[in-house]
């Protein structure tokens, strides 16, 4: 059974977690904006010290630009470095329920680096807008560029997320679809870059 822990790395700018990336397929994925809005970020895989300043990406994307089809995406094919998640083109479907996938500190009161999967229910509002589907989960600022898995495969990788009150406010959401999916106020509603934006952009970049 494959580790879902071992495939997923936190970044860093400095000594501050900005968000996450992942193995698949042999390649690094995350979501671009984590780089573009934070200095000097880096990461770490098998002890090394990777940063991003000083690595060629096969992709990089817009970063946070508010059209549903951008891709909020970069990602890399580290040397000596492969394997990863498998990755699956599917759009989850009404009340599916997936696993969102990030990490955390075994203890937050050292400086000790070992982490703790820390995974969350992933609820599909089975609703696509352009690169993107939306799932209701229960997760903060700083998951972005995490990995959505169904069954061990990565299917989604996160790109941001708002409580349902927010989106209500900001005339992003409406009472008809709260209720229509049956929301709180108090839920998070987050949105994942579908996998098969990378699938295609891979076809179009494939390294040899």
């Amino acid at each position: 059974m494959m580790n879902t822990k071992e495939n997923i790395f936190v970044i860093k700018s400095g000594k501050i977690e900005v968000g996450y990336g992942f193995l698949a397929e042999g390649y690094f994925i995350t979501a671009v904006h984590v780089l573009s809005d934070n200095d000097n970020c880096f990461v770490k895989i098998n002890g090394e010290k990777i940063e991003f300043s000083k690595v060629t990406p096969v992709f990089v994307g817009r970063g946070r630009v508010n059209d549903p089809n951008f891709v909020d995406l970069a990602f890399f094919k580290f040397e000596n470095i492969d394997g990863g998640f498998p990755i699956l083109d599917y759009i989850p479907q009404k009340d599916d329920v997936m696993e969102s996938c990030c990490l955390h500190k075994k203890d937050e009161n050292t400086v000790n680096e070992e982490y703790e999967l820390d995974v969350e229910p992933a609820y599909a509002l089975g609703e696509t807008e352009g690169n993107y589907f939306h799932c209701k989960c229960n997760r903060q600022e700083g998951s972005s560029g995490s990995p959505l898995i169904n069954g061990n495969q990565v299917i989604g990788i996160m790109h941001g997320g708002s409580v349902v009150m927010e989106l209500i406010e900001q005339k992003i959401l409406s009472e008809e679809e709260k209720q229509k999916f049956n929301l709180k106020d108090e839920d998070t509603i987050c949105s994942f870059l579908k996998i098969s934006a990378f699938m295609s952009l891979i076809d179009n970049t494939k390294i040899k």
